[in-house]
């Protein structure tokens, strides 16, 4: 078989994003709700998201700069509260999540532009979206900086949940029940369609 070849070192940019985000999917989204010292909430999808550690729960946003180097207000955000909210992204509220990462100014809410329900967390002080079945509140572990560009990895640790029991099937969050969205690349999007079930010889989850 013959393959195309890349150096990231030669290429660019713009072509090795391309080539990682299309091969790396589907992505889950961390939907993050912050709110700034003023009291503006905030909310913004971030496909580079993933689930880093159980014992203390933590999850991770990678939160790319603004082109002109400035840092996106969610980030902002978490700096100055040292909080966030990582809500689960359905499919009845894909499109709200899309026009969420639209550029609205700083002092402006996602949520008023979006149509979507702030409610109150437990722990901390960012709200949750409302009209989504679960929510992370999470508190601020570590940012870290990588590359040149300096794109802040946040650590955030989970210190409270919330679980719609319609999504739980015998004490397990049921995917078909939960209907989740996935990153795929460019503009594109995706439900989990076909699920397939093969268990392990041990019978253990991995």
């Amino acid at each position: 078989m013959s393959y195309l070849e890349f150096d990231p070192s030669t290429v660019g940019p713009r072509q090795v994003y391309r080539l990682l985000t299309g091969a790396v999917v589907p992505r889950p989204i961390g939907w993050a709700s912050t709110v700034n010292g003023k009291g503006v909430t905030n909310l913004a999808p971030f496909s580079f998201f993933t689930v880093v550690c159980v014992i203390p729960p933590m999850i991770s946003l990678t939160i790319a700069r603004n082109p002109d180097g400035t840092e996106k207000h969610t980030l902002k955000n978490v700096r100055e509260t040292g909080e966030f909210c990582f809500n689960v992204v359905t499919q009845p509220v894909w499109k709200e999540m899309v026009d969420s990462a639209n550029a609205i100014p700083e002092d402006d809410s996602e949520f008023e532009n979006t149509g979507l329900t702030p409610i109150p967390s437990v722990k901390i002080k960012a709200p949750r979206v409302k009209e989504v079945p679960i929510h992370f509140e999470c508190k601020l572990h570590q940012v870290i900086e990588l590359g040149p560009n300096r794109h802040p990895l946040v650590i955030g640790e989970v210190v409270y949940m919330h679980v719609d029991p319609a999504c739980m099937t015998n004490g397990y969050i049921d995917m078909k029940k939960l209907d989740p969205i996935g990153r795929l690349n460019g503009f594109l999007y995706m439900t989990l369609g076909e699920i397939m079930h093969r268990e392990f010889e041990d019978g253990q989850a991995r």
